[in-house]
């Protein structure tokens, strides 16, 4: 197993990001994600267990990948939290950070917090 002695590029995401991130253009339609239904979402003591560490990053295949914040798993977290709190949108735009995630769980071997 080797070890990258690199630390990843990355900013913590703010809400204003996070909507940025968002493609709005589409929301008239309702999309779903397999796993989250907008009548039933996650829990917030679900959400609240990760502690924003990103060591979930160096194992997420999709970041590692894409290289983009809302396609990893902390990023999806935050998204899931603006979705829940009504600050984004759950619509194509969000759809496709969450649509990114293999469901390999990689990132649940490293989370120290224990994040499921």
């Amino acid at each position: 197993m080797q070890i990258s002695s690199t630390t990843p590029n990355f900013k913590f995401p703010t809400p204003e990001s996070v909507q940025e991130s968002v493609d709005t253009s589409k929301q008239e339609q309702e999309y779903s994600v397999p796993g989250f239904d907008p009548y039933k979402p996650p829990k917030q003591e679900l959400i609240d267990t990760c502690v924003h560490c990103g060591f979930c990053l160096s194992t997420c295949p999709s970041y590692r990948v894409l290289g983009k914040e809302m396609d990893s798993p902390r990023g999806r977290i935050y998204l899931m939290n603006a979705i829940n709190k009504g600050e984004a949108p759950l619509a194509e735009g969000t759809t496709q950070h969450f649509d990114s995630c293999l469901g390999c769980l990689a990132c649940v071997t490293t989370c120290p917090s224990g994040v499921q």
